[in-house]
């Protein structure tokens, strides 16, 4: 889509997670299949299976969820401290920021900023490599 269909867009997502937020809702699980259009062509979320409620600004989860190609490095770092037997790390409401961010840079370049066919090659990218912009 063009730079300007990508800006409303990304603008009316973003109003929504805010208005998640601003009503102690960690939504989670923002990608293209959880957005849809309504009748006048603004945006809705769906799919909130994987949201907490009640979810305030200090509340930490310590879950592992998420689609793989749009995982955030702060649930895949707590994946990882659990499997290696260390404290558990923690994600927060600035997951969903890093879902916006993948989002836009799908809506803008075609995949995921780290997306592979090999998934444990795309979590060491998430991880550890810097984000390259085409």
């Amino acid at each position: 889509m063009s730079e300007k269909q990508a800006k409303f867009y990304f603008a009316e997502i973003l109003e929504a997670i805010q208005y998640l937020h601003d009503n102690d809702i960690l939504y989670r699980d923002l990608k293209p299949e959880n957005i849809v259009l309504d009748e006048y062509g603004h945006v809705k979320l769906t799919d909130f299976g994987l949201s907490k409620v009640e979810f305030k600004r200090e509340d930490r989860a310590y879950s592992f969820c998420g689609s793989p190609e749009y995982m955030a490095p702060e649930m895949l770092a707590t994946e990882r401290h659990r499997m290696l037997g260390n404290a558990p790390m923690y994600h927060n409401k600035s997951l969903d920021f890093y879902h916006l961010g993948a989002l836009l840079f799908e809506i803008l370049c075609g995949l995921p900023p780290f997306f592979s066919e090999n998934r444990d090659k795309m979590y060491k990218e998430i991880l550890f490599s810097p984000i390259k912009f085409p």
